[in-house]
Formats: C-alpha cells, sequence, structure tokens
C-alpha cells in the first residue's frame, strides 16, 4: 500500500466518528420534528364532509375567530383568494387561496390532507413555512378542523394564481424548512384534551390554537423561532412596526375578566383601546366572540404566569432618564397641554372610552414606545364593532409636531400619573416616520 493510500484510509478513519455523530444527531433531530410520518401527505381520502346547517355554522364561526380573513385575503380584495403579504427578515411571503377552486384553491382536497397541514404544516406543494401557524393548529379537535373544512368548500371557488414568493436563499428553498423543523419545530403526540366547561381550559384551546396569540404577542428566537421562555411575554410583531404587549397575569393586573372579554369583543375600554393590527384582528375576528368564549379567553390569559424579561443596559438607561423628564423638561408638559389635555383631561385620565386614559393605560407604561409614536403620527382608529358602532378616531400628528416635540411629550406622559414606561429617543420617531400602516 503507497503512502497516499495509506494517508487517505488515515483521514477517512479520523473523519468517520464525525460523520457518524452528525448523522446520529440529525436523525435524532429528524424524528423530534416528527419524522417520516408528518412529511407522508395522505391522498385519496375523501372530499365529503358532514355539511348540514349547524356544521357549517360552526365552521364559519371557528374560521371567524381563528383569523383566517386577515391572513388570506389582500385588503380591498375577495375574501380567502390569498395574497396577502408578510414580512420578514427573510423577504415576503404571500397566503395562499382557501376558496374551493379545483386548481389554484383546495377544491380537490381531502378532508385527511386538510386535517395534515392544519397539523403538520405539510401540504401537497411541500413544507408550508411557519407564517402557516400550524404548531398551533395542532392543538385542534378533529370536529372543528372538520368544520372549518366544511364552511370553506361551500365558498364560490375562484381561480387566483397564487404570487410567488420573494425569499432571499436559502429560506427562498422550502428544503431549506426540513432544516427549521429539525432545529425548532417539536409536534405534540397527541391533541391535547380540553374541557368546554372548564374557561380557564376552554380559554387556554383558543389562544393557544385557534387564536394563535402566541404568533405576535409571543418573543421570538433564532430564524424567528418560538421558545417557550418567549411565551406571550411582548415583542415588536414580526414585519412590522407594531408591538404586541404582553399577555399575562401581570401585564393585565389592572384588568377584570370582564374588562379583558369586553375589550376583547368591541375594541374599547376605559384601559385602552385597540388601534393598528389589534383593531384588525378585532374587527375581522374578535368581535364575532360568543360572550362565553371571549370570558374564556380572559380567564385564561389572567391566569399565564410572568416569564421575567431582560432589560438591556439602554432600556434601563432610558427609563431612568424618563422618570426626570417630566421635571427637568417643560416642554413636554405643554405641548401636552397645548394638543392632548382637550381629549385626555389634564390629569390622563381621560373621558370613558371614547377618549382613553394615559394614566396606568398599559400600552403608555411599557417597556416599548412604538405603539405611542406609530398612533401620534398616523392617527389610529379603534374597529367598528358592536360595542363601538361609532368609533372616535386620534387625529395624526406627523405635521404638527416634530422628531423632538414628539419626543418631549412621549417622555412627559410615559412618566406622569404614576407610568412608569422607558424613554422615548429622537432617533426611534425619526425611523418611524413614512411607516406603512399595514
Amino acid at each position: 500500500m503507497s503512502a497516499g493510500v495509506r494517508r487517505s484510509w488515515i483521514v477517512l478513519g479520523a473523519l468517520l466518528p464525525l460523520v457518524l455523530l452528525v448523522l446520529f444527531v440529525g436523525g435524532v433531530l429528524f424524528k423530534a420534528q416528527g419524522g417520516f410520518a408528518v412529511l407522508h401527505v395522505p391522498r385519496g381520502g375523501t372530499t365529503a364532509v358532514v355539511a348540514d346547517a349547524a356544521t357549517i355554522a360552526r365552521g364559519k364561526y371557528l374560521a371567524q375567530i381563528g383569523n383566517c380573513t386577515t391572513c388570506h385575503t389582500v385588503r380591498g380584495g375577495q375574501p380567502f383568494t390569498g395574497g396577502r403579504a408578510f414580512r420578514s427578515s427573510y423577504g415576503t411571503l404571500y397566503s395562499s387561496n382557501l376558496t374551493p377552486d379545483p386548481e389554484t384553491g383546495i377544491g380537490d382536497w381531502s378532508v385527511e390532507e386538510f386535517r395534515h397541514a392544519m397539523r403538520h404544516g405539510v401540504s401537497r406543494n411541500g413544507l408550508l413555512y411557519p407564517a402557516f401557524p400550524f404548531a398551533n393548529f395542532s392543538e385542534l379537535q378533529d370536529a372543528d378542523i372538520d368544520a372549518i373544512f366544511a364552511w370553506l368548500r361551500q365558498l364560490p371557488p375562484v381561480r387566483t394564481e397564487p404570487k410567488p414568493n420573494q425569499l432571499e436563499f436559502p429560506a427562498s428553498q422550502r428544503a431549506a424548512l426540513l432544516a427549521w423543523r429539525m432545529l425548532y419545530h417539536r409536534p405534540q403526540g397527541q391533541v391535547r384534551p380540553v374541557d368546554n366547561a372548564d374557561p380557564a381550559s376552554r380559554g387556554r384551546y383558543l389562544v393557544d390554537g385557534l387564536g394563535h396569540c402566541a404568533m405576535c404577542h409571543s418573543k421570538r428566537g433564532p430564524m424567528a423561532s418560538l421558545p417557550a421562555n418567549g411565551y406571550l411575554v411582548g415583542t415588536q410583531i414580526l414585519g412590522q412596526n407594531w408591538y404586541a404587549p404582553a399577555l399575562d397575569q401581570s401585564s393585565l393586573e389592572k384588568w377584570t375578566v370582564q374588562e379583558l372579554a369586553d375589550y376583547l369583543r368591541s375594541g374599547i375600554s376605559e384601559k385602552g383601546s385597540a388601534y393598528g393590527p389589534m383593531a384588525e384582528v378585532i374587527y375581522t375576528s374578535l368581535r364575532h366572540l360568543e360572550s362565553g368564549d371571549a370570558l374564556a379567553i380572559a380567564t385564561y390569559l389572567k391566569t399565564v404566569p410572568a416569564i421575567p424579561r431582560r432589560v438591556s443596559s439602554m432600556e434601563r438607561e432610558l427609563r431612568v432618564a424618563n422618570a426626570a423628564s417630566k421635571f427637568s423638561s417643560p416642554a413636554g408638559k405643554k405641548i401636552y397641554e397645548q394638543y392632548c389635555a382637550e381629549c385626555h383631561q389634564s390629569d390622563g385620565r381621560g373621558r370613558g372610552s371614547d377618549y382613553p386614559p394615559l394614566a396606568g393605560n398599559s400600552q403608555v407604561d411599557s417597556d416599548s414606545a412604538l405603539n405611542n409614536i406609530r398612533v401620534i403620527l398616523s392617527g389610529g382608529i379603534p374597529p367598528t364593532t358592536a360595542g363601538n358602532p361609532q368609533p372616535h378616531s386620534m387625529p395624526p400628528f406627523s405635521e404638527k409636531l416634530s422628531d423632538q416635540q414628539i419626543v418631549d411629550v412621549l417622555n412627559y406622559i410615559r412618566a406622569s400619573w404614576g407610568n412608569n414606561g422607558s424613554g422615548v429617543a429622537a432617533d426611534q420617531v425619526r425611523a418611524l416616520r413614512g411607516s406603512t400602516l399595514d
């Protein structure tokens, strides 16, 4: 045996343990994401489902509170025909057509295929991007999935070619999703039981399952994953310049269960109103909640333990600076008295639900001033609902106030009347001028 051949065998022998280790770890991770079973899409099943009036009505209700309309409808477009854009640091995704068109929708899907896509994020078109909340929908009972399918199948079919996703490599390759799943997706072995007679159990089912609240309100980990230690702690919404606040017993301490339930259905309260993405969610989805389900969601959220959040040194410095701003910067108080006090009152207590209070408002007394800046710049309007048939709007002030004036007035508001919100800097305001409203 020549020296060259001998060296080659030595190298191979040295690499073999590493190769075996990689294969072993890969196998473990592949199994952890569900193995081959979740990648096998059931074909040849039945497209027929129980479609009596009660089932279809139930499916419509579930689709409404699952917010299918918002995600699968372009604003101003025909419902459920897809094409809604979802932006991320990896590019833009577009939602799919859910009408029963056989070529561009789900017209020739079987109920087994639909269940599989909902629970496992795998369809006949391959692996689905986790912008579709299949990890949440894996919580759903068969009867609820089947009812949604039955309702979707009776919609008018609309042929709409899907828009091609605009993603950077490697996210543009669906095969890369398998690696993402191996690292971050851990399916449940079985659907967790739910006791619909217990408000907290029913609420958890709606929050973690159909409502997929974690998609906006949970802190993201690497590659936009959703680690357990970020559950409902509040975060900036992926791809949007809006902040979804924490939803836990500490953050909701000042809310009663009934107040929170009413807010979910109306979009207004004497503790604050819904603007931006939350206003859209309430209008298209949560306003349809049955009163019992709204109470169940509120009951569950009031039991969610708060997860300690790490505060950066910059945030601590801004909070300390902000605490003194109401004394050191009279400009903020003057701007407030000129532009804000007429509606929100000089003591920040507001006037009922039409002009919500700023004192003790969880959106004001928060770690992020993002929503406050957006509303001052662009204005806002709560959703039109049965509980709020004539919404009172907040006018935009982007043309009236400079960046520094907005900083001054927000630092005054966020440090007054017992509020302890973090401070605002001019570069934060500059970055949000001209932001799109989506």
